[in-house]
């Protein structure tokens, strides 16, 4: 919050736009790593709070949530479970419609979008990049 109240008076000049990176962490409640939820979920009140506060100045603020993405963080995820990180990839994205993780640069291509002028009229959005995997209803999947 103080680094976008710093940077408040720059941003409303150029009618800027903030791009917080939170996580599909912050949407749903998994196993083993509450901290990292509970940060990823402060995020997206956070980019909430900040397009309602900064919005009057014409400043936007937005958050992405990726859910895997092929980076060196989700590689040790994927060593902890062991064996061929791309078994493990696969049995990590299963049930995500798209079947796969993200790759890095389609992630910051979605943080573009917001970034640019395309995105204009869009403020306080948690825009999801997860291949789909949101939007499964686990409680179904034993039914599929």
């Amino acid at each position: 919050h103080r680094l976008a109240e710093l940077a408040a008076d720059g941003l409303a000049e150029r009618r800027g736009a903030i791009v917080n990176v939170a996580s599909v962490a912050a949407l749903f409640a998994g196993p083993g790593q509450p901290q990292y939820a509970v940060s990823k979920a402060a995020l997206v009140m956070l980019t909430k709070s900040l397009a309602v506060t900064l919005g009057p100045r014409g400043v936007r603020a937005n958050a992405i949530c990726p859910g895997w993405v092929r980076t060196p963080m989700a590689d040790t995820e994927m060593a902890a479970l062991g064996g061929d990180r791309e078994a493990a990839y696969r049995e990590a994205t299963r049930h995500v419609p798209l079947g796969r993780p993200a790759q890095p640069d389609e992630v910051a291509a979605a943080a573009l979008f917001l970034a640019s002028d395309e995105a204009s009229y869009v403020s306080g959005a948690v825009l999801t990049v997860d291949g789909g995997m949101t939007a499964v209803d686990l409680g179904s999947l034993a039914f599929g």
